[in-house]
């Protein structure tokens, strides 16, 4: 099964705690999705999302994985609270090629959430090490600290 990861999973020591058997396959670009950071139904939970928005990027790594690894990351996104729910998507790889994959988002209404440094510092190291360009790096740590103010 295929994984798009544009948040904390970035760092792929983190996804492999998560999901053992993970395997990067390539870093792949969806188009017109911004990352975003929203609050959950539940009080508490909150994290990464994509949210429409047309002409915007969002860079992230395909995984592969297991049925038994995406039944362990979905535990661990509250997919059976609908906290997060599967999303499908059209990726694009560094060839050009469309690929579909599935990611998580938050369902309903999008709240703003103002992420800790904890939460963001995976997401920080995964950036020093996914060959994304350069100005989506930038411009994605600009947004993170907006964000966190």
């Amino acid at each position: 099964m295929n994984y798009f990861a544009y948040g904390t999973l970035l760092a792929e020591d983190v996804m492999r705690k998560v999901a053992a058997g993970a395997r990067n396959v390539g870093y792949m670009r969806l188009d017109n999705y911004a990352l975003g950071f929203g609050e959950c139904s539940q009080p508490g939970v909150a994290g990464c999302t994509l949210i429409p928005q047309e002409g915007a990027v969002t860079y992230g790594i395909q995984y592969e994985l297991s049925d038994e690894s995406m039944a362990v990351l979905d535990k661990a996104a509250h997919v059976d609270e609908e906290q997060w729910v599967h999303f499908p998507v059209t990726l694009t790889d560094e060839n050009g090629q469309k690929v579909q994959s599935s990611t998580y988002i938050i369902p309903g209404e999008h709240k703003n959430w103002a992420p800790t440094d904890k939460y963001v510092e995976p997401i920080l190291l995964g950036l020093t090490h996914c060959a994304f360009p350069e100005e989506y790096k930038h411009g994605l740590r600009s947004m993170i600290a907006h964000a966190q103010t």
